[in-house]
């Protein structure tokens, strides 16, 4: 019994001390120096600048290499998104484009078997002829490839969706694997 009165008399000024310190001026409004001092935001570190491989299909039926100094992050899907869109942005030199048409990257994902899976949107009409096809399949795969070695196959998806194939002569329900017979001999 007498452990109980203890403990309530115990609570009881310990309520008290707390209401005192609370209801004197400044009491719980009070702020100190430190936090009134606004906190500035790390600033971002850029990536760092590295050279890359891009290649982008030539007249001759081959995919040529363009070597670019673009800020890469350390990020496995954020390296192969700037890859891809600089192949995107088209070549400096006198190549041809990677795709036929003003194509975008919607989005990359990397499964847990080391496949990139790179969306893009699709064309506004149907491509022809399997030169087209196999340019923009490999351009995209090889030089996504060559930059990410961790990396074992890349899947174009379209409009976020699987399709079969572009043309009718490249199976694109999978993941690509690096395909150098295409690229030029230097």
């Amino acid at each position: 019994m007498i452990r109980r009165v203890l403990l309530i008399v115990a609570v009881l000024v310990a309520l008290a001390a707390i209401a005192f310190w609370a209801l004197r001026p400044g009491g719980f409004a009070r702020k100190t120096t430190a936090s009134l001092t606004p906190v500035p935001a790390p600033t971002p570190t850029p990536a760092p600048e590295t050279r890359v491989m891009l290649l982008f299909p030539g007249t001759d039926g081959a995919l040529h290499p363009e070597l670019r100094t673009v800020p890469l992050p350390a990020e496995l899907n954020q390296r192969v998104r700037v890859i891809v869109s600089q192949l995107l942005a088209g070549p400096t030199a006198r190549l041809l484009p990677v795709a036929g048409y003003p194509a975008r990257l919607l989005d990359v994902f990397i499964d847990g078997r080391g496949n990139a899976y790179v969306d893009l949107s699709s064309p506004p009409q149907p491509l022809t002829g399997s030169f087209n096809e196999l340019m923009l399949a490999y351009s995209i795969v090889d030089s996504v490839l060559l930059n990410c070695q961790e990396l074992k196959g890349v899947q174009l998806l379209f409009d976020d969706h699987e399709v079969q194939t572009l043309t009718g002569h490249l199976d694109l329900s999978r993941p690509l694997a690096l395909n150098k017979s295409f690229i030029a001999a230097q």
